[in-house]
């Protein structure tokens, strides 16, 4: 039987419809509670344990976790050597003094040095990163190199231990005053434009419904045993409630057909990418 996945909803053109109109609203709410549900595997281990005490012991949920971060890393500020550093915080145990790895003065080597010796370099920039919170852009910019790529060489080299864009984004995402401005921006831009988002948002939902009900079948398709099971039960069953009478018959096979279609959904990111 070849089973065709059709989406469950159509498109609905009432310009108050969940795709018909702009959003008006600001970023998701995400809160220490959210970010321990869903997000807590991006954390860094030490901001990861601050946020599980918080939320397990009926902390403020609602702190920033930017805010959490800043006084987590305050000590940081106040080390003299690199040395001290690393005896506080153990997750900076790898990285190494700049002076005895950088031997090539190159060109962007010779500009910092222009106004930080090679000796502070690597304390100054586990400061900058994790005590300030600063972008790699401008860490960059006060060193006096033109872009993010000729510093992270240098980190790399040096081993900086960095926390990735998903938790700078969680870090962004949970600042209350960055919130109120990304969402008033968002909101201005619809206003201005709302026919185009009207259309971009119709777009993206064709899209990600054609998207699914691809990776629907490819799995379906894979797994013979559930079809063949199905079969039996769609024999005996309206159309129209086909489905519902299988997952209810055979709910030992809902996992495994859901671990099928993550193992499509990143076959088909993976091919993008190539």
């Amino acid at each position: 039987m070849n089973i065709q996945f059709v989406p469950q909803y159509k498109y609905n053109t009432n310009p108050q419809s969940r795709f018909g109109s702009p959003s008006f609203q600001g970023a998701r709410d995400i809160n220490l509670k959210y970010i321990y549900n869903n997000r807590l595997r991006l954390l860094p281990q030490r901001i990861r344990q601050k946020v599980t005490n918080v939320v397990e012991n009926n902390g403020n949920i609602y702190e920033p976790l930017r805010d959490i971060h800043l006084k987590t890393y305050a000590p940081l500020l106040e080390c003299k050597t690199l040395g001290k550093a690393q005896n506080l915080f153990y997750e900076f145990r790898e990285v190494l003094p700049a002076q005895n790895v950088i031997q090539h003065k190159s060109q962007n080597v010779k500009k910092i040095m222009e106004t930080t010796p090679l000796e502070d370099l690597s304390l100054l920039l586990l400061k900058e990163r994790w005590g300030k919170l600063k972008t790699l852009d401008e860490i960059a910019k006060d060193l006096g190199l033109k872009n993010r790529s000729a510093l992270a060489w240098i980190m790399q080299k040096i081993r900086i231990p960095d926390f990735g864009t998903n938790y700078h984004k969680l870090l962004s995402t949970t600042d209350e005053k960055l919130n109120r401005e990304i969402a008033q921006k968002t909101k201005n831009y619809n206003a201005a434009h709302r026919d185009a988002v009207i259309a971009h948002n119709l777009t993206l939902s064709m899209k990600f419904k054609e998207l699914n009900r691809q990776i629907s079948q490819t799995a379906w398709d894979r797994l013979p045993h559930i079809k063949e099971a199905f079969s039996e039960v769609a024999s005996r069953t309206n159309g129209s409630e086909r489905f519902a009478a299988f997952w209810s018959e055979h709910p030992e096979y809902a996992q495994e057909f859901a671990q099928m279609k993550r193992k499509v959904a990143a076959e088909l990111r993976a091919q993008r990418k190539a």
